[in-house]
């Protein structure tokens, strides 16, 4: 049972999504239907389902990069594609993209860099992130990501989920190639 004072992170009320297809778009497909979810600040919650059952269309629909076709839902206390929560968030997609001739170390720098994190808070961030993660500084110093194994990758993907000390992180598929 949950406290009624905890605050909701994540809510969602009968949530669709469906998207037309076809030469003429006279097809329709529906990736998620009637979704109605809360998520209360501390809680874990995972999402677990086969291939095609709505789960990266449920955390883009939650992210604002798509909008629902029918529902509605809530992010942080705002309604979903507010962009004051962008700041607030981390998220690592599926396939994350990485610009390979950064090592990284310059890759977490550009993703604090993005949030205006400072310089003095950098030099102390970064290094934590990497241990949390797993990986050592000397490597993410050296190493340009284009050497990197796709387990390594997806922890700098982490790292860089985490980089704005986030109050909600949306991760999809995390364990994809971790080593």
């Amino acid at each position: 049972m949950t406290n009624p004072n905890q605050t909701l992170v994540v809510q969602t009320s009968q949530m669709s999504k469906f998207y037309r297809t076809g030469f003429w778009l006279n097809q329709k497909i529906e990736s998620l239907k009637n979704c109605s979810l809360k998520v209360f600040k501390g809680e874990t919650f995972g999402l677990l389902g086969p291939n095609g059952a709505g789960k990266t269309t449920l955390l883009k629909l939650l992210l604002g990069i798509v909008r629902p076709t029918s529902g509605s839902g809530w992010l942080l206390e705002k309604p979903l594609g507010d962009s004051s929560v962008k700041a607030r968030i981390g998220y690592l997609p599926e396939n994350a993209y990485f610009y390979d001739y950064l090592s990284g170390w310059e890759f977490l720098q550009l993703m604090a860099g993005l949030f205006q994190i400072p310089a003095r808070v950098q030099r102390q961030r970064l290094p934590q992130l990497l241990e949390l993660v797993g990986l050592s500084k000397s490597d993410a110093q050296k190493k340009q990501l284009r050497q990197y194994s796709k387990g390594m990758l997806q922890r700098i993907g982490m790292a860089q989920a985490l980089i704005n000390d986030p109050e909600v992180v949306f991760l999809d598929e995390p364990m994809s190639g971790l080593d």
